[in-house]
């Protein structure tokens, strides 16, 4: 019985394990990658006209799943707002709202494409996100994971004898009174 008990503990041991070991495989191809705002260029529209732009970095490509993180490393306020200044309705895909310094936003593509962001404060500010498909599983895809059955042992119920317990019979004392 004990043996059987610990048998199952260590099935159900090595089975956690194996689960364990494969599960960050499925994601292996997915990262994080933060972008930041070019140190001056909320002052000056110049930064747009340079080689190194007004986002750093970018461009910027990534994988459908990866996780972009903006964050707000200048003095002044900021948002990171997909698509470019002339579009009717910008942030489609993602939108920070305005981002004090010190401030971030996260947003994590699931499809393929490029995304056009700019910055609605200072509207000179644009850059570009290139997502492609992972070169494994994607982040959309569903992870099949093994059902593990319980181990169902039968019961075996104690056999339960009857107590018998001695009968005592009362003693009965006889008491001869002296006859006076």
């Amino acid at each position: 019985m004990k043996t059987k008990a610990i048998s199952s503990i260590f099935v159900l041991f090595a089975i956690a394990v194996s689960i364990i070991s494969i599960t960050p495989d499925a994601f292996a191809d997915h990262h994080e990658i933060t972008i930041t705002p070019v140190s001056g260029s909320s002052l000056d529209s110049g930064c747009e006209k340079t080689e190194e732009g007004c986002y750093n970095p970018s461009p910027v490509t990534v994988y459908v799943g990866s996780l972009i993180i903006f964050s707000n490393t200048d003095t002044s306020p900021h948002t990171f707002t997909s698509g470019v200044p002339s579009d009717d309705v910008p942030g489609n895909e993602f939108n920070s709202s305005f981002l004090a310094p010190g401030d971030f936003y996260e947003w994590t593509p699931e499809n393929v494409g490029e995304f056009s962001y700019f910055d609605m404060v200072h509207p000179w500010m644009q850059g570009l996100i290139i997502v492609q498909e992972s070169k494994g599983q994607t982040h959309s895809e569903k992870v099949v994971e093994p059902v593990v059955e319980p181990v169902v042992e039968p019961v075996v119920e104690p056999v339960v004898e009857p107590v018998v317990e001695p009968v005592v019979e009362p003693v009965v004392e006889h008491v001869v009174e002296p006859v006076v």
